[in-house]
């Protein structure tokens, strides 16, 4: 069974100059090789959001009603502003639907690691969950026999045209198309296959320096998010950690 490799810091500069070397060895970070999910809670599994909410439904119910709840979706949305491609194509019709709340079996993945990192810890922030790990997740796209549509689980490319959020995030998704609840049960069946996923564990206490560093890369919900949104984002972020300073 393919076994997720777990790494744990309690630093955050430990785990920005660990990573890499984890993921790259000797060479140097090259975009695409891996994508990215951060996670507020370790304990979290890679579950979608269809997954999470339709628990109760058996595998064998379980794709017959994610096509039924597309189907319902573009009905209801007859009439509505959308170029018809979106809808001849079915990862675009379900990244439309998950970006305006529709449950999906789509998970949101990023080309950054840091840009994971942010949605980790700022996360945590926001639910004032600080007091358990976050998770960076990272997913080998080079394990092909893992990541196809014919196993099951797809990595796939919504052209971010008309998506800054989409474009700023260098987002990516996967798809889910088996029974199973998440990824974490999805590669246990392949055997012979090498770190297809990988898990890195960061202490709370590193929220501080790990949210400074980021921003002073440039990656905050301002720029992530570039509408108000962003902005009244990052303003609820710098409080929420104004008060987490203080011990409020």
């Amino acid at each position: 069974m393919a076994a997720i490799a777990e790494y744990v810091y309690r630093d955050w500069r430990k785990f920005k100059s660990e990573m890499i070397e984890e993921l790259f060895g000797e060479r140097h970070f090259k975009r695409g090789i891996f994508i990215f999910r951060g996670q507020s809670n370790s304990n979290w599994k890679l579950e979608p959001s269809f997954d999470r909410i339709f628990t109760f439904l058996s595998k064998k119910d379980k794709m017959e009603a994610m096509k039924e709840l597309l189907t319902l979706f573009m009905q209801e949305s007859e009439g509505m502003d959308v170029p018809p491609d979106v809808w001849n194509d079915e990862v675009k019709s379900l990244a439309l639907g998950q970006h305006y709340g529709l449950p999906t079996r789509l998970l949101d993945w990023t080309e950054s690691p840091y840009i994971a990192s942010f949605f980790a810890f700022n996360d945590a922030i926001l639910n004032r969950d600080v007091d358990d790990y976050v998770a960076v997740w990272a997913l080998n796209t080079t394990s092909e026999n893992v990541w196809n549509e014919g196993s099951g689980v797809q990595i796939v490319n919504v052209p971010s045209i008309g998506n800054i959020r989409l474009r700023n995030q260098y987002g990516k998704f996967t798809l889910l198309k088996t029974p199973f609840n998440c990824l974490d049960d999805y590669i246990k069946h392949f055997e012979d296959e090498t770190r297809p996923l990988m898990k890195f564990l960061i202490h709370p206490s590193a929220v501080k320096d790990a949210i400074a560093d980021l921003d002073a890369m440039g990656i905050n919900h301002t720029r992530l998010y570039p509408e108000l949104t962003g902005c009244a984002l990052s303003a609820k972020v710098r409080l929420m950690l104004n008060v987490v300073e203080k011990g409020i």
